[in-house]
């Protein structure tokens, strides 16, 4: 008997016990490593899912947070609509005549000439009246009448100002002033 046959014999116990663990280690590695493969997948796809919910938790937020500015400028634009703009074109005549003749007034501005003229773009719902004005007087006069206007809570706009010297003999300027305001015309209103 060879050493080795003797050792076997004689430790025969133990070495079984030895080797049915080590056929057991053998086994649950075998068996547990695609589990574990398996975990660190199902891991990943989780962390990747969390990821994706963020994100989309993020767009919602983005989207929700649109809709609400959406709203808001709507509701703020259509309170322009109503509560600023005058209401159709006589409500825009009556803004550009009487109050800028007593502006004109007030301000010891004579009124030389006067024409308006109602404006609508073709796809537009709100329409321009486009009011020219000759006036003549005093540099300070013409100043404040330009402030009083600009100030005014009236919707109007100042387009155009040419200011010019009067005749020789007057020592007057003259203002030619364009101004326009706008109305809510509508999708039926026609010019």
């Amino acid at each position: 008997m060879t050493l080795l046959t003797r050792i076997l014999h004689e430790k025969r116990t133990p070495i079984t016990v030895v080797a049915i663990i080590l056929a057991f280690d053998v086994l649950l590695y075998v068996w547990g490593y695609p589990l574990s493969t398996r975990a660190s997948r199902a891991e990943t796809r989780a962390a990747q899912a969390l990821e994706q919910l963020v994100q989309a938790r993020a767009t919602h937020a983005a989207v929700s947070a649109t809709s609400a500015n959406k709203t808001n400028a709507d509701s703020e634009l259509q309170g322009f609509y109503t509560d600023v703009l005058p209401s159709g074109l006589a409500g825009a005549r009556i803004i550009s005549s009487p109050f800028l003749v007593k502006l004109a007034e007030d301000t010891s501005l004579v009124l030389e000439r006067r024409t308006s003229v109602p404006e609508k773009e073709r796809e537009s719902l709100l329409a321009r009246l486009r009011t020219t004005m000759v006036l003549a007087g005093e540099y300070e006069d013409i100043r404040q009448f330009i402030y009083e206007l600009e100030t005014a809570p009236e919707f109007i706009l100042i387009e155009e100002v040419v200011l010019s010297q009067g005749d020789e003999s007057e020592e007057a300027l003259v203002l030619t002033l364009g101004v326009s305001t706008y109305y809510w015309a509508g999708p039926d209103a026609a010019f």
